[in-house]
């Protein structure tokens, strides 16, 4: 949220929306403002209490499904591609369906938006990870262990689903 953190933002390699408006007054030329843009505006709607709130939640979540699980997330991501390809021009309402069921299961979220977003929750997400072996304790390492046993049972069975579909073609 620093001056300097949101001006990294505009770096085209990064090119994210800065939420500080002063910042744009650095963006280069052509860069889209969501504060002065109303067709970028009516569509962005950020709440930055919403997003103080359950930033860390976040944070855990990310790392759960895709830090520390990026081998088996891609995994499951190439078998549904794989399994897409397979498909292409083809009619096969089954595999299409298993396709389906595959890619739910890579999207699934282990916790819904009102959850992240309570208070209480919210609260229990105190330690920031630098690596995934730094020690989490508590009910946060509850949370993310459940978070994470969902997580890989899902891609396994995305992957398995996924390849039952390529079989059927």
């Amino acid at each position: 949220m620093s001056t300097q953190g949101q001006e990294l933002l505009l770096d085209p390699k990064i090119r994210r929306l800065p939420v500080n408006p002063a910042t744009y007054a650095k963006a280069p030329e052509g860069f889209p403002n969501p504060f002065k843009d109303s067709s970028i505006g009516a569509a962005v709607k950020f709440d930055l209490g919403l997003s103080k709130g359950r930033y860390n939640v976040v944070n855990s979540l990310f790392d759960v499904m895709i830090t520390y699980r990026i081998d088996e997330l891609r995994a499951a991501v190439k078998a549904v591609q794989d399994a897409r390809a397979a498909i292409s021009g083809k009619t096969n309402a089954e595999a299409a369906k298993l396709i389906a069921q595959a890619e739910a299961l890579i999207d699934k979220m282990p916790i819904s938006e009102a959850k992240a977003s309570a208070k209480d929750f919210a609260s229990i997400f105190k330690k920031k990870r630098k690596k995934a072996t730094t020690k989490i304790t508590g009910r946060q390492a509850e949370v993310e262990a459940e978070w994470d046993n969902m997580v890989k049972a899902n891609y396994a069975k995305a992957v398995e689903l996924a390849n039952k579909a390529k079989s059927m073609l």
